[in-house]
């Protein structure tokens, strides 16, 4: 039970960093756009009070807009200084609190601009929407319903007042009677559409910002699940190859001496063996060869597939690899009456890998390709392509269906034609894909069955 918890808080630990990190992130957006508000503000007296016959006081409007950008440095400088903090805790709580009194001032300095350009005249106290919608994405539910509730009682409050005569009325235009601002219809029909506004901007922003997170969450706990079953994964499959590991190399050893005592009796004692006798030891000897060439192979992918595994890179001339190759296989395939080309179009580039593993690559598709093949031949050709030296081996074998090609690459699997007529451990391939793969190359397969197989490797240039 201990690991799955400490997963779990790892992850809400995780979640809480993401959504303070967010919260700072936003916090210097919004100082950026308050700059952008306070030009915005200034240039909209000046050009309303210049164009329209508006019965407000410039200068008194330009004097309470410059609040905006005199508390932004404020805010600037206190923001600066928090990302300085090295107590995590503490930095945190004060940018939730810097995040609260912005918005809160914001507030405050905009009820105030509309009430000394008109009060209820004034149409932009539904800019107050934008302040609930930004107060929503920054703030925790509870504190954006606070702030809701602070620009409904800040609004219905210039209204009550001017409604009682407690606060002079700043007329904005010259047509409208000044009589109605203090008639209590208007004022409680004009205070329900602002309260109901307000609120319900919160209410849907906070409920799609709620779902966003939730989902951001679900995202998060998801993906540290999934890295902690690959984690575990990687663990299993490196405990599956040491464990492979281990057992191959206490198999190989009686298994190796069991083939030399058949291959001893088969030698010295060959004339006074009986004839059945003789068959059987044979078939044992096979067997057992086949057997121990099954765990070498086994040895080799486990060793290769073990996470602290490293190749020997070194740029390597894939022609004069492909040419040693071919001479040792060439009697091979005489002895099969077989043809046996090497084509190379233009002159290659060095190869970076290991040299016993690419030699092994090789080896395996070229006597592969002789062993599944009775009439024809096989043809290597090597080209460069785009930072890979490309080597193609085609042969007119047995060939294979489309089923078969899925899972060529799978350890132990050999085709039906394959188990019926010829001898394998079906590992060949699956370690040439581990080693190519392992080079930072990739290997594909074409085939049609009773016409042939082409395996193509491409494998990085130096």
């Amino acid at each position: 039970m201990t690991e799955p918890v400490s997963i779990k808080n790892r992850t809400i630990n995780k979640i809480r960093l993401i959504h303070q990190a967010e919260l700072v992130e936003r916090l210097g957006w919004l100082i950026r756009v308050r700059w952008l508000a306070a030009i915005g503000v200034s240039s909209t007296i000046l050009v309303a009070t210049a164009i329209f016959d508006l019965l407000v006081d410039r200068n008194l409007l330009l004097l309470i807009s410059c609040a905006i950008p005199l508390c932004n440095i404020v805010y600037y400088f206190y923001f600066k200084w928090l990302l300085t903090r090295k107590d995590l805790a503490a930095r945190c709580w004060r940018v939730a609190f810097l995040a609260n009194t912005q918005i809160s001032v914001d507030l405050v300095i905009l009820i105030i601009l509309i009430y000394t350009s008109g009060g209820a005249e004034n149409l932009f106290f539904f800019y107050f929407i934008f302040h609930m919608i930004i107060a929503s994405i920054l703030l925790s539910t509870t504190a954006s319903y606070l702030q809701a509730t602070l620009a409904v009682l800040l609004f219905n409050l210039m209204l009550l007042f001017e409604g009682l005569g407690l606060l002079p009325h700043h007329r904005l235009f010259p047509f409208f009677e000044e009589s109605i601002y203090g008639h209590p219809v208007f004022l409680l029909g004009l205070s329900a559409v602002f309260t109901s506004t307000i609120y319900l901007s919160v209410y849907m922003a906070t409920s799609i910002t709620r779902r966003l997170r939730m989902r951001e969450e679900e995202l998060i706990q998801l993906k540290d699940s999934l890295e902690e079953t690959n984690r575990e994964l990687r663990e299993l499959h490196e405990y599956r190859s040491h464990f492979i590991l281990k057992v191959e190399h206490e198999l190989k050893a009686p298994l190796a001496a069991i083939e030399s005592l058949i291959a001893v009796i088969l030698t010295s004692f060959t004339e006074t063996l009986a004839p059945k006798v003789k068959e059987l030891l044979s078939r044992a000897e096979k067997r057992s060869h086949v057997l121990l060439e099954m765990i070498r192979e086994l040895l080799e992918l486990s060793r290769i597939q073990t996470a602290d595994y490293r190749f020997d890179l070194k740029p390597l001339s894939l022609e004069s690899m492909l040419n040693r190759l071919l001479g040792i296989l060439r009697s091979q395939a005489e002895d099969k009456s077989l043809s046996l080309e090497l084509n190379f179009p233009g002159s290659l580039p060095q190869v970076l890998g290991d040299e016993k593993a690419i030699e092994q690559v090789l080896m395996n598709l070229l006597s592969n390709s002789l062993k599944y093949t009775e009439s024809g031949g096989v043809n290597v050709r090597a080209v460069h392509e785009e930072g890979f030296v490309k080597v193609t081996v085609t042969d007119t074998g047995i060939g294979m269906s489309e089923e078969e090609l899925q899972m060529i690459f799978e350890e132990f699997y050999r085709g039906e034609k394959a188990k019926e007529n010829y001898e394998g451990t079906g590992l060949g391939l699956s370690i040439v894909k581990e080693i190519v793969e392992g080079h930072g190359g990739r290997i594909e397969v074409e085939s049609t069955p009773g016409k042939g197989s082409q395996f193509m490797v491409w494998l990085p240039t130096a």
